[in-house]
């Protein structure tokens, strides 16, 4: 057996040995406090560098969040300039179209021309016989018709000096005028018709659906702006009844000397329409059955000599009407 070292049998030695262990101990605690102290120390200077490094995080972070939110109101301004500026052309294209639409509805709205207009259609437009006469190419519509006219009367509207609701008066057709003319509108009461003043589009949009039977206007649309003139289509086939129907007679730009001459005696037509494109309009609308008529040609010329195509555009028909069905 080895023999023990001095400090081995001290320790060996009960009493002795734990004072011995005691004082060793004892002499080592400075060792043991420097350790402790140098591990408190370096976790401690982890914490001041976790702390900076956080304090330097939290600052790159503010600064940019406050770069985001610089970014953010920047747009907000862009946004808001540009919501300016279409709220401006908006108002400016608004302000525009009424002053174009004013400027078309000038001549109808101005009823010191009342008066002027009535002398014009005297003059020019012929007797009030002979249109009522041309007019009765129409009545196959109205007497072929299953509607019951006095519950669901025609409207009439540009009626001007009445003669079809005239027509279909006789006839026992039940119809009502509308004019904004006060003049044409006076002219047609004064021979018991049943005629108002009033704009074709507030009046249809002032009406229930289902109102009227049948909607006619004659030499009307070539007045209207065309923008107005779909609306005003549109609210008739919502005021028409089942399987009513509209009738509108217009001059016809096919024949040159209508579209180039005739069309401008009378100083309030817009522009003229041509067939094929009136009907289209009624289609898109929601018209069925669409049907185009040429009428009124001019009898009173020859055209012995010309090729026929040439003749139709000089001698053809000078009016045609579009007629559709709800």
């Amino acid at each position: 057996m080895a023999k023990k070292n001095t400090k081995e049998t001290i320790v060996s030695i009960p009493v002795i040995g734990y004072a011995a262990r005691v004082a060793s101990n004892v002499a080592n605690l400075p060792k043991q406090q420097q350790a402790a102290n140098q591990i408190h120390d370096q976790h401690s200077n982890d914490i001041q560098e976790l702390r900076r490094k956080s304090i330097e995080d939290n600052k790159e972070l503010t600064r940019r969040t406050d770069e985001l939110l610089d970014k953010l109101a920047s747009l907000e301004q862009a946004q808001e300039s540009i919501r300016q500026q279409l709220n401006s052309l908006k108002t400016s294209g608004a302000k525009a179209a009424v002053t174009a639409d004013s400027d078309k509805e000038l001549f109808a709205d101005d009823h010191l021309m009342d008066k002027f207009y009535t002398s014009l259609e005297d003059r020019f437009r012929g007797s009030e016989d002979m249109i009522l006469e041309r007019q009765k190419e129409y009545l196959p519509y109205f007497k072929n018709s299953k509607i019951d006219f006095n519950k669901t009367p025609v409207l009439d509207i540009g009626s001007g000096r009445g003669e079809f609701i005239e027509l279909l008066k006789k006839e026992g057709v039940k119809a009502i005028g509308l004019d904004i003319n006060l003049d044409m509108v006076k002219r047609s009461k004064e021979k018991g018709l049943d005629a108002v003043v009033g704009d074709a589009l507030d009046h249809l949009q002032k009406n229930k659906s289902n109102t009227y039977g049948a909607v006619t206007g004659f030499h009307i649309v070539e007045h209207i702006p065309f923008n107005i003139l779909l609306r005003i289509f549109n609210n008739i086939l919502r005021t028409l009844t089942k399987d009513g129907f509209v009738i509108f007679e217009t001059p016809n730009p096919e024949n040159l000397i209508v579209a180039t001459h005739n069309f401008y005696m009378d100083p309030s037509h817009l522009h003229p329409l041509p067939p094929i494109m009136l009907a289209f309009a009624l289609e898109t609308c929601g018209f069925k059955n669409v049907e185009i008529k040429r009428l009124h040609p001019d009898d009173e010329h020859t055209s012995e000599g010309l090729p026929k195509d040439i003749a139709e555009r000089f001698y053809g028909p000078r009016d045609f009407a579009v007629i559709g069905y709800k």
